[in-house]
């Protein structure tokens, strides 16, 4: 924030520069709040129309110093899974979500605990939503949120035959895990329901399908076995790079047990 309210001009830059004793009081409100347990409950700061317009023209205005904000924020996701959205998991992370949105919180439109990297589809359905009417969080953060450990995923895959080949439909539901607490979980499906997860993953799944498929036929296997055994080390692999519970991993635990897709892949 310092080098960005530096690189502005006229008096836009001297009411910005005037505002960081405020700004930085903000900045550890939210730096203290950024816990599970009050991350929902940061007031909104009644900024005058004049300020907020600043303190939006700090986001909404290319600057060397944001550009490079962005950069770090990206290189610090873990190199494995920075190529998609932590929202879905689905697109490529090419916008920055404001968690508290921006419009409300202005003041953080350039705080990197508030910036999360999104495709274009999850920033669009979150909007400037986060609460609920009750005050409640309704969208997962990633930054400090914690899932279960149990997969919550479930496909299910029924074969049907178009244009003469065998093609599979996959459904997911989500299950929450045993012991695992019914108020966090709660906060999951409300995630989930609001991004449109569960049916964004089922347009998606044939894609997914065949990339898996064509991986299985060109191995070569000629049993089961031995397509098995290729098909878990796969498995095991894209699990330690996406994690437990990305979709595709789910999806693909699936798809490996299914005797169907299995006798579609062998070698002749």
């Amino acid at each position: 924030m310092d080098n960005i309210v530096e690189g502005k001009t006229g008096r836009r830059g001297k009411r910005l520069k005037a505002m960081i004793p405020d700004i930085r009081l903000r900045y550890a409100t939210l730096e203290g709040a950024y816990t599970i347990a009050d991350i929902g409950s940061v007031a909104i700061h009644a900024w005058s129309g004049t300020e907020r317009g600043d303190l939006l023209h700090c986001y909404e205005i290319s600057a060397e110093s944001l550009a490079e904000l962005k950069r770090l924020i990206t290189e610090r996701q873990p190199e494995g899974i920075r190529d998609f959205c932590p929202y879905c998991g689905i697109g490529a992370p090419r916008q920055f979500d404001h968690y508290l949105p921006k419009e409300k919180f202005p003041e953080f439109s350039v705080h990197a605990h508030n910036l999360m990297p999104c495709c274009g589809t999850c920033n669009g359905k979150k909007s400037d939503l986060w609460i609920d009417a009750s005050g409640a969080r309704i969208f997962l953060n990633f930054y400090i949120d914690s899932l279960p450990t149990a997969p919550m995923l479930k496909p299910s895959i029924q074969w049907a035959v178009k244009n003469g080949k065998r093609v599979p439909a996959v459904t997911f539901d989500l299950v929450r895990p045993a012991r695992f607490p019914v108020a966090k979980f709660g906060l999951i499906e409300s995630h989930f329901e609001k991004l449109a997860l569960l049916s964004r993953y089922k347009n998606q799944a044939h894609t997914e399908f065949l990339i898996l498929r064509d991986a299985a036929i060109a191995r070569e296997a000629r049993t089961s076995i031995a397509l098995k055994r290729f098909l878990s080390r796969f498995l095991q692999r894209r699990e330690a790079t996406l994690g437990p519970h990305n979709w595709r991993i789910s999806l693909y635990r699936a798809i490996v047990v299914d005797d169907p897709f299995l006798r579609e892949c062998l070698k002749p």
